[in-house]
């Protein structure tokens, strides 16, 4: 049970607004950078086409990032079944949580324009991710709702 690095940097100057504060969208776009490293480290080869779409997010800003501050992303895989999956990342800056992003993922085939099944490859990675931490309590649910 525990959390993996999948992403590091360091606050840039262009990440900041006309405020010197670090634009709301970076977190996002932080968050992004560690869930595609963790996609291309799932499907493997360059030449396998299934890509992933992110189809719910919850944000929580907690700290301000500030100019030159080095950034930590751990994540954890929540959860995952056939063609979905679901994480948690926690943007770090030194020990402190500055925000946590949680997505809901989606496997989807570019040429057909579909929701897809993961492949053999992509679901085998999932199963080697540690359990979450006990303390990861998720806002978001692969549950369907019907309606």
């Amino acid at each position: 049970m525990s959390w993996i690095v999948t992403w590091e940097g360091t606050v840039e100057r262009d990440w900041l607004d006309e405020l010197d504060h670090v634009n709301f969208l970076q977190y996002q776009r932080i968050a992004d950078f560690a869930s595609l490293g963790i996609w291309h480290r799932a499907k493997g080869l360059p030449e396998t086409r299934l890509e992933f779409v992110m189809t719910e997010t919850q944000v929580r800003y907690i700290r301000e990032l500030r100019l030159g501050m080095p950034v930590e992303v751990i994540s954890a895989l929540v959860a995952f079944d056939s063609k979905r999956f679901q994480l948690l990342h926690h943007i770090r800056s030194g020990e402190e949580l500055m925000c946590t992003v949680e997505t809901l993922n989606l496997c989807f085939d570019p040429d057909s324009r579909r929701v897809a099944n993961f492949s053999d490859d992509i679901a085998s990675h999932f199963l080697t991710w540690p359990t979450p931490p006990a303390d990861v309590v998720p806002k978001l649910s692969m549950t369907r709702k019907q309606g």
